[in-house]
């Protein structure tokens, strides 16, 4: 099993969609959660506020009486107009009149009271847009934290130089950020495993100690992405947890399968595999989490052989498995919370795990055409079927070339074990899903001489034409899949960045669809051999035309970063201007 693996994979894509939330779930999630970044800023805002009335500072406290119209409104403006035009108005209202009404000009009561209205008009739109439920989801909040803190990286990078703060106002904004980072903290510390949550409040304490002795900001940066790191673990342990639910729902699938065929034996294993093998995994969330919960967890799943087996009726039966399969669904939005379980990463990489250990399972069942382990043959296709069911909730939230390709891996996956193919034949197809989820994740492949996959491919191609010419069609097609999921695919991207779309579509339709079809349907060796020729061709324009990706790809990235640099400073002066 690689849980580890493509749980480092998930928090990487995590990680990187931080500062925009360029999340791959739907867009209502990106727009709240921009939205509610923004609302979090604000808060941070009017503690700076707060804090510069006491002192009696009239200039920082109309800067921060002012951030949140002038730069913080327009964002949220949109969602506030869809939603209701009226609390647009409020809001709209309420931040502009803030700096009249909490200012040193007002008595320090009228002003907190002016501050106080504010922060009400800020929960009433939370609660609009952004919603309760959401907002009060841990890993949602996590990710709030997350971008606050990248923000105060920023501001407090631009305020100190050599221990001396030149820029008192960006200072305060990084300080008021880190400050409304740890307030969300304390509201989700006790959701977080105890070990996590105490290094976060020591690494809390570091970083108020670096403000306070004017560190330099790099020193701030390692400490702020401390925390980052640490609250990253934390959502690493709920998408463990959340796998093991995953395959939890597959045995489900099997047992279900094993007693409609009257197969009690079957049918027990299935039955006590959540039990025996993941209850364990999942035990120290549920009970740091709720113990009630983890109580009706282990007692469900625990009765589960007895009240669904072939001794009960096929309809009380059901009625067991549809009552731990609803325990599941509880479990999964208590300790995993529903923002996290419907993010499309999420579930990419769940499917991912999911695929990875069907690969292993099928490995030790099956041999040489027989299935040894029937249980283990069933772990795995029920794993399949799992990762299958995840998939469809999400094909309409990647492009459509890709999910096209996948579901036509899921169909020569399932004509693999039909067919009780080897474990070589059903990993390269299940791989063939992996590598396509991979893409979609950004998850880029290490290898830097494109030209290895050319060969390679010439290679498998010599051999396929060698293979299906003995008679041995198996093995010619598993080659055949070889030179396009495990080396074409790599060659894909590089070929548009080129500007070569339509050479890539051909050699992908020719061998993707066209030498494979033609195996699988047992067509002459000379119409095989002609069209492995044709794609060698190919193959030979496409070699002369990679090598330039590498100077290239360097070209793109270098005016990328120019660009953004621009961008953020031309942003950031009108801001302040």
């Amino acid at each position: 099993m690689k849980k580890s693996t493509a749980l480092t994979i998930l928090m990487t894509s995590l990680v990187l969609s931080v500062t925009s939330f360029q999340m791959a779930s739907a867009d209502s999630f990106q727009e709240k959660a921009e939205f509610a970044s923004s609302l979090e800023e604000t808060l941070g805002h009017f503690w700076a506020l707060e804090q510069n009335l006491d002192d009696g500072n009239a200039e920082l406290a109309l800067i921060h009486a002012t951030h949140p119209i002038s730069e913080l409104y327009d964002s949220m403006k949109p969602e506030l107009k869809a939603s209701d035009p009226n609390l647009d108005a409020q809001v709209q209202k309420t931040l502009m009149e803030l700096k009249d009404k909490a200012s040193t000009d007002v008595s320090r009561q009228q002003a907190q009271q002016a501050i106080d209205d504010a922060k009400q008009v800020v929960s009433i739109a939370r609660s609009t847009i952004v919603g309760d439920k959401l907002s009060q989801d841990t890993a949602f909040r996590v990710q709030l934290m997350k971008v606050l803190l990248d923000t105060s990286i920023a501001e407090y990078g631009e305020a100190v130089s050599d221990g001396v703060i030149g820029e008192m106002a960006e200072f305060q904004d990084g300080s008021a950020f880190v400050w409304r980072s740890q307030q969300i903290f304390s509201e989700i510390e006790s959701d977080i495993d105890p070990h996590i949550a105490e290094e976060i409040d020591e690494m809390y304490a570091e970083l108020w100690l670096a403000y306070d002795v004017r560190a330099e900001p790099a020193q701030v940066a390692t400490i702020a992405n401390g925390i980052i790191h640490e609250l990253d673990e934390s959502l690493e342990s709920k998408i463990a947890f959340a796998s093991s639910l995953e395959e939890t729902l597959g045995h489900f699938w099997a047992l279900e399968q094993n007693l409609d065929d009257g197969n009690a034996e079957l049918a027990l294993i299935h039955a006590t595999h959540p039990i025996s093998e993941l209850y364990d995994s999942m035990k120290p969330e549920l009970k740091a989490s709720d113990p009630n919960l983890d109580a009706q967890v282990q007692k469900t799943l625990m009765e589960l052989k007895d009240k669904a087996s072939t001794d009960v009726s096929r309809q009380q039966a059901q009625q067991a498995i549809d009552d731990a399969k609803q325990v599941v669904s509880i479990a999964r939005s208590t300790i995993v919370g529903d923002y996290l379980s419907s993010d499309v990463n999420t579930k990419l990489v769940l499917m991912k795990v999911l695929l990875d250990t069907s690969i292993a399972e099928y490995g030790e069942a099956v041999s040489d055409g027989v299935i040894g382990e029937m249980a283990e043959f069933q772990d795995g296709s029920a794993f399949v079927w799992r990762s299958q069911q995840i998939f469809n909730t999400i094909r309409d939230d990647i492009d459509s070339h890709m999910a096209q390709e996948i579901d036509e891996f899921y169909e020569d996956l399932w004509e693999s074990y039909d067919a009780r193919a080897t474990p070589t034949q059903v990993e390269t197809y299940a791989g063939g899903i992996i590598h396509e989820i991979d893409e979609i994740l950004g998850v880029e492949d290490e290898s830097e001489n494109l030209l290895e996959y050319v060969e390679n491919i010439r290679e498998l191609l010599e051999q396929t034409k060698q293979e299906y010419a003995t008679g041995d069609k198996d093995i010619a097609l598993s080659l055949a899949t070889k030179a396009y999921l495990d080396n074409f695919e790599f060659l894909e991207g590089p070929l548009v960045e080129l500007d070569q779309e339509e050479l890539m579509e051909d050699v992908e339709h020719m061998l993707r669809e066209d030498l494979r079809n033609m195996i699988k349907n047992d067509v002459p060796v000379s119409e095989v051999n002609a069209q492995v020729d044709a794609i060698l061709t190919k193959m030979d324009t496409v070699a002369n035309v990679v090598p330039e990706f590498g100077t290239i790809a360097m070209i793109i990235l270098v005016v990328s970063i120019m660009s953004i640099v621009a961008i953020t400073a031309k942003s950031r002066l009108s801001l302040r201007v």
